[in-house]
């Protein structure tokens, strides 16, 4: 039987919400949940523009952080890089709180989790899949 091999988990400690397009508010929000997710909207979603104005420096700490949390995902890297990510927002493009809650409520992932755990069994996702899923190809 082949062993399939996962990266260790790159989910930030809580999702970041941003603008789609910060001009253009009604264009709805994304969320930011993990590390490749953040590293991607650096050059996206208004982001991008912070990159060479007044706020440069909390984009190449954002960027720094995230890469740092890519090489290395240890709880503290994913921190560090949740935090750096989540200034930025807040300083370039920030999301009014309840938009906020209303996209990514506190505690969804584990709610999710919670309600999918007991069809499918212990739900580890920076681990191997459960040994019922081990030989199945979808």
């Amino acid at each position: 039987m082949t062993e399939i091999v996962t990266e260790p988990t790159q989910s930030l400690p809580a999702p970041v919400v941003v603008w789609l397009d910060p001009s253009r508010p009604d264009f709805g929000t994304t969320i930011i949940a993990t590390v490749p997710d953040g590293l991607a909207a650096l050059n996206r979603h208004g982001i991008d523009d912070a990159r060479n104005g007044p706020h440069a420096q909390l984009w190449q700490d954002a960027a720094a952080a995230l890469s740092s949390a890519k090489l290395e995902p240890s709880p503290c890297n994913l921190r560090l890089a949740f935090d750096a990510m989540l200034r930025l927002v807040k300083r370039v493009a920030p999301v009014p709180t309840r938009i906020r809650v209303l996209s990514a409520p506190r505690n969804l992932r584990e709610r999710v989790q919670g309600l999918l755990a007991p069809s499918y069994g212990r739900l580890d996702f920076a681990g191997r899949p459960p040994a019922a899923a081990a030989g199945r190809v979808d």
